[in-house]
């Protein structure tokens, strides 16, 4: 009889730990097969981050150098409304395969609360229950006894989806990071966790923004979201380790201001943390503050936006309503604008600057 594993959930994203129970529990259960099953509604959660085509290619990527991993998209392809219940999921299996014996799989956070779980005995009678260790998951006895579940032999997993999408990439697989990076899942929340929230929310701003008028100018609004996204994700960077990172990479820029130096330094961590590969997302935005001769389309919609996010404290609707109807205009009016703005500031600053000289004239010629 054929022994398949059963390892459900949102896998949203999908992390190295999924991988590695499922391979754990394939070793410990001489199982032929674990089938990751995604669900489409979670009787635990209200609602995926990620949608569901997506949640499955990214669980295709993690799990293409392992053969003995599957995906089962029967819940997926339910398409009702309600949400899923592991033993609707269990009963059409076995009614599909009568002659495989199943083991489903879970944490041992779910499965201290199996009690809870619709028809908990049933899904007992029907498969092997296995749980594997989770950080700060003791086992209750009285539950794992009762509904006779047998326990894996792991290391305890801390790794979470939650914490992946919290700004915890390290614990997923870099092709899926890649993924992640490319169609801009997740980024709001994974770069929340590196910055303030004054700037979190200026940088969410101005990544819509930047979409809005990408569309609006029949551009790719998911390359000027992704740019706006990352635009300012290294400006609160550790001052040595920014220093570290320009004398390495972008020597040729030490002299500029150090408060421009983010610009390239974002362009550092979105292309070698996050690995973001689009050209045209990393020339925008290490253009974004300076802009630059050869700025792309998209790098002057993370331009604009930047400078016109409603969020800054002035009234910007009438520029932006440029921006949306044409985007060179818009841009070139934003040069405009930071010259003179700019030439502004540096005469207040002389003059403040001549009026301390003559202070400091006078005063020394009282003496």
């Amino acid at each position: 009889m054929k022994r398949i594993g059963l390892f459900g959930g949102s896998f949203d994203p999908i992390h190295k730990a999924h991988v590695e129970i499922a391979m754990c529990a394939i070793e410990q259960l001489h199982l032929d097969e674990v089938q990751l099953i995604p669900t489409r509604h979670n009787p635990w959660k209200n609602q995926s981050c990620a949608s569901a085509q997506d949640r499955i290619e990214m669980i295709r990527i993690a799990i293409q150098d392992y053969p003995s991993l599957t995906i089962n998209t029967i819940e997926i392809e339910d398409g009702g409304e309600d949400k899923n219940y592991t033993i609707h999921t269990i009963e059409k299996l076995i009614h599909q395969h009568p002659d495989v014996q199943y083991y489903y799989i879970m944490g041992m956070d779910q499965a201290n609360a199996f009690d809870q779980w619709k028809k908990a005995k049933r899904i007992s009678q029907l498969v092997h229950l296995i749980a594997f260790q989770r950080g700060g998951y003791q086992p209750h006895l009285d539950i794992i006894n009762k509904y006779h579940f047998q326990l894996l032999e792991n290391q305890p997993v801390y790794a979470s989806s939650s914490d992946v999408r919290n700004g915890h990439i390290e614990m997923l697989d870099s092709n899926v990071l890649r993924y992640i990076s490319y169609h801009g899942l997740y980024l709001e929340t994974m770069v929340s966790s590196r910055m303030k929230e004054k700037r979190w929310k200026h940088t969410c701003s101005v990544a819509k923004l930047a979409k809005k008028i990408a569309k609006a100018n029949h551009l790719d609004s998911r390359q000027a979201y992704i740019a706006g996204i990352m635009h300012d994700v290294a400006k609160e960077m550790d001052k040595d380790m920014a220093q570290k990172i320009m004398e390495k990479h972008f020597s040729e820029y030490l002299a500029k201001p150090y408060p421009i130096w983010h610009q390239w330094l974002s362009r550092y961590v979105s292309e070698h943390e996050f690995l973001i590969d689009d050209a045209v997302v990393l020339k925008a935005i290490e253009d974004h503050t300076t802009a630059s001769i050869g700025i792309s389309p998209i790098g002057k919609c993370l331009y604009v936006a930047d400078k016109l996010d409603p969020l800054r404290g002035y009234d910007s609707s009438k520029q932006i309503e440029i921006c949306l109807h044409d985007i060179h205009q818009g841009f070139r009016n934003s040069l405009i604008d930071f010259y003179e703005f700019s030439k502004r500031r540096t005469e207040r600053l002389m003059n403040v600057f001549m009026k301390f000289t003559i202070f400091m004239l006078r005063k020394g010629k009282n003496k």
